[in-house]
């Protein structure tokens, strides 16, 4: 017996050291004050606008961990995603920071401290149960904005002070507190607020208040203000997702625990508190360990309800959950709160925390799976319609996986056992003994259990299954947008940004570069990073653009952006494997006669030289005026009117731009459309199960006759696709009854494939045609199996479960559609002095 105690004590004395250690090693996060990593995001007012900030959603947030990852890549560090989760947690979040009433900011003093009862919390997980640091941390891989955008999406607290728009935020808050309804993911109904993830009027853009006015939370550790309040408090440290808002830190630190689990006895927890002044005989816990997964996640926010919020509360009960809207759905920055008190389990932290805990429960079987996981690619997954690794485990599912990984007696245990440990760091108002904290942590427990089912408002996996086809495309394009600065900022900014989002701007995935509609001037360089666009383009950048609409000049830029591109590609001998597509907002600008000319001949011109280029237009009056400078005006345009719902106007731009298939080329041409070489080019190319890639290969390559001119789609690691071509019909698939607009009848041929390759042969495809123009271009899609055994560890998976396979073009011809080159551009010279002479 003695042996086992001894045994026992000597466990408990190295788990003491090892936490004590780590401690001392952890970041400076866990510190009572700002650190000097995020002092930056508050010496100076700028950060303290939300709208100076990155829109807090979770495209945002993927974007700068994926920036984050790549940075690590190429700086030769080897950080999986244990690592990098830890390393954001470390480096960026501390929660509970509020400003001081009264205080401005001077030389050596920020007005900002870590003093919410958030910290404590934070302070036991970093120092205790989520040890680690962020030596290594690449903070040049993020810009000062974007590391602040980080530091306010991942760390919880409330801004309390009075705002000045409280009649007309709070009212609608209050009336959709009433009146809560479902909502359909898919459907946006104009209303200004149905639903968490909706919206508070869009056109209520926040600015920087000339006149600061202070309020502080109620029960803070250590602190209380004495202003007066806003009936609405602002929440950080949440995202917006289309499932609700979340708290991000909770999310992240789920995923760290759940591959950093630690089971530690409540004893060695309570021996290294802060404050001891009880003796162990006096502690009393429903868990003899805890588990950090629990103390991360859902039973952190519980053990603060169970501390700060029920023991003050009459009869001792348990209030959570706090409802809120954003002030924008697609630039979202500001998230208000429908209540001031009661706040210790917010809406958003409840989805965050249980969001957080299932994946802690799931990530290390997952990782199993795929050994290379990354952490873009788990949130990615689980932020879809279609989950994490074909489990169907998602954000749309946690209501239901709620009683799964939370049963109600081991969330019970875990909510006691760390809001002992939590008691001894916090300074509460009252002074508690260990039977009422277990009395307490049952009730927050149960409170939890009967609002998830019943209140939380989620949107259901059942509203995401009616999908028209741009929902099973992953976008791969290279965009050029061409904006026409006469938009006022404001009123332009989220209909851009909207069809932006849709397209999958990522790293090897699509691009976008912004030009001034004027005169082709450079306004967001070529970039992957959508954080990029938020940043280069706003409101001062804008202005310093000339104003107005020339449809020359546009035509000029973008036919010399493409012919570099097109030379680029010659030189990596690139298959294309990315849409072309240029994207016009002018806004009542129109095209005079000679303008015209010239750009009718230039079109054709560009349309023969550049054939797999597509011109959008989204603009303001009439927006048939432009309807013949695109190649079908039912489908390239669209009117963009200002004030109208942002969705329903610039949801079909984005679906277009979606559907336009994926170019297949020969790069051998070049932008001279000139080769002395034949032989094989490929690609590799990337595919999610229930999704669909589409292609589209011009009879540019393939017009003259050539032997064994094929175009191959090989299998890689042994999966299976299924191939669909068709040379009328854009969009071939398996199970398609999609009719073809010149036979009326369905025009395609499917076959599977499975370890081996398809060949579709061009050789004589263009028999019986007389032109190019003549000769229909050649249409394909590919299509994988149910289910992916195996893991995609490429640097291009944006999932670990996609499927890669080969796109080669072989002997592929070059056949511009000039009849006579120096003829066409004697046309165009000829045009060109037609414009000027109007003029």
């Amino acid at each position: 017996m003695q042996l086992a105690e001894f045994q026992a004590a000597a466990v408990c004395l190295c788990l003491a050291l090892i936490l004590t250690t780590g401690s001392v090693q952890a970041q400076e996060n866990a510190q009572r004050q700002i650190p000097p990593s995020l002092t930056e995001c508050y010496n100076t007012t700028y950060f303290m606008n939300r709208d100076n900030r990155l829109p807090a959603n979770m495209d945002t947030l993927i974007s700068l961990i994926e920036k984050v990852e790549n940075s690590y890549v190429a700086t030769g560090y080897q950080m999986d995603i244990r690592q990098v989760s830890v390393a954001l947690l470390h480096r960026f979040r501390q929660d509970g920071i509020m400003h001081a009433v009264g205080v401005q900011a001077v030389d050596g003093v920020i007005p900002y401290s870590p003093v919410g009862f958030q910290f404590p919390k934070l302070r036991v997980l970093l120092s205790r149960l989520l040890q680690g640091n962020a030596n290594t941390f690449p903070n040049s891989s993020l810009t000062s904005t974007e590391r602040c955008s980080l530091h306010f999406m991942m760390s919880s607290t409330f801004d309390k002070r009075v705002r000045g728009d409280e009649n007309s935020v709070c009212g609608q808050l209050s009336q959709y507190r009433a009146q809560r309804l479902p909502r359909d993911i898919h459907r946006d109904t104009g209303s200004n607020f149905i639903g968490d993830a909706e919206w508070l009027d869009k056109h209520a853009k926040r600015s920087p208040s000339g006149k600061v006015r202070l309020g502080e939370l109620d029960y803070d550790w250590g602190y209380s203000g004495t202003e007066a309040q806003s009936q609405c408090p602002v929440e950080d440290g949440v995202v917006r997702t289309p499932w609700g808002t979340v708290s991000a830190g909770a999310l992240i630190a789920g995923v760290a625990s759940g591959l950093q689990q630690q089971t530690v006895p409540v004893n060695t927890l309570l021996s290294l508190a802060t404050q001891r002044g009880r003796s162990r005989a006096q502690q009393q816990t429903t868990a003899s360990s805890i588990d950090n997964r629990w103390a991360a996640t859902l039973g952190g926010d519980l053990a603060e309800v169970t501390l700060v919020q029920v023991p003050v509360s009459q009869y001792n009960t348990a209030s959570v959950g706090a409802t809120g809207g954003w002030n924008d759905t697609v630039l979202p920055h500001w998230y208000f709160l429908s209540q001031r008190t009661n706040l210790e389990a917010t809406d958003a932290e409840i989805r965050g925390g249980l969001d957080g805990l299932i994946i802690a429960k799931n990530v290390a079987q997952w990782r199993t799976q795929a050994s290379s996981l990354k952490l873009s690619q788990l949130l990615r997954m689980y932020y879809s319609t279609t989950g994490v690794l074909g489990t169907g485990i998602q954000a749309c599912s946690r209501q239901q996986l709620f009683p799964v990984v939370a049963p109600t007696t081991e969330m019970q245990g875990q909510v006691s056992a760390f809001a002992q440990v939590l008691d001894r760091e916090m300074q509460l108002s009252v002074t508690l003994q260990p039977e009422s904290i277990a009395t307490f942590a049952n009730t927050a427990s149960l409170a939890l259990v009967t609002y998830v089912p019943q209140s939380l408002n989620d949107v259901s996996c059942s509203a995401t299954t009616n999908q028209d086809l741009s929902a099973v495309i992953t976008p791969m394009t290279n965009l050029f947008v061409f904006l026409d600065t006469s938009w006022q900022y404001s009123a332009i900014v989220d209909y851009v940004a909207y069809v932006l989002q849709q397209l999958n701007i990522h790293p090897y995935a699509s691009s976008v570069t912004m030009l001034s509609a004027f005169d082709g001037s450079v306004i967001v360089n070529t970039t992957n990073y959508i954080t990029d666009v938020y940043q280069q383009w706003n409101v001062t950048t804008q202005a310093q653009y000339n104003q107005g609409f020339n449809l020359p000049t546009v035509l000029r830029t973008i036919q010399n952006l493409t012919q570099t591109l097109l030379n680029g590609e010659q030189t990596n001998s690139s298959v294309g494997g990315r849409s072309l597509v240029a994207l016009i907002l002018p806004n009542q600008g129109t095209v005079n006669d000679g303008d015209s000319s010239y750009a009718t001949t230039e079109l054709q011109y560009i349309n023969e030289q550049i054939p797999d280029l597509r011109f959008i237009y989204y603009g303001g009056g009439s927006i048939q005026r432009f309807a013949s400078f695109v190649r079908d005006p039912t489908k390239d345009l669209f009117t963009l009117t200002t004030g109208s719902t942002v969705a329903t106007s610039a949801g079909p731009v984005a679906k277009r731009i979606i559907t336009i298939p994926r170019r297949i080329i020969n790069p051998r041409c070049g932008s001279a459309w000139f080769t002395n070489s034949w032989g094989t080019d490929q690609m590799y190319q990337y595919v999610r199960p229930g999704t669909v890639n589409f292609y589209r290969m011009s009879s540019n390559y393939f017009f003259g006759a050539g032997a064994n001119r094929v175009v191959t789609i090989q299998s890689q690691n042994g999966g299976s696709f299924t191939i669909c071509t068709s040379r009328s019909y854009e969009w071939p698939q398996q199970n398609s009854t999609t009719s073809s607009a010149q036979t009326g009848t369905t025009d395609q041929n499917c076959q599977q494939i499975n370890g081996n390759s398809y060949s579709y042969d061009l050789s004589n495809a263009c028999n019986g045609y007389y032109t190019i123009t003549q000769c229909p271009p050649l249409y394909l899609s590919v299509q994988p199996g149910a289910i992916n055994t195996t893991s995609c560890t490429q640097d291009e998976c944006q999932t670990p479960d996609q499927w890669r396979y080969l796109v080669s073009s072989v002997n592929m011809g070059c056949y511009s559609g000039v009849a006579g080159l120096a003829g066409s551009l004697l046309t165009i010279l000829l045009a060109l002095l037609l414009q000027q002479s109007v003029q």
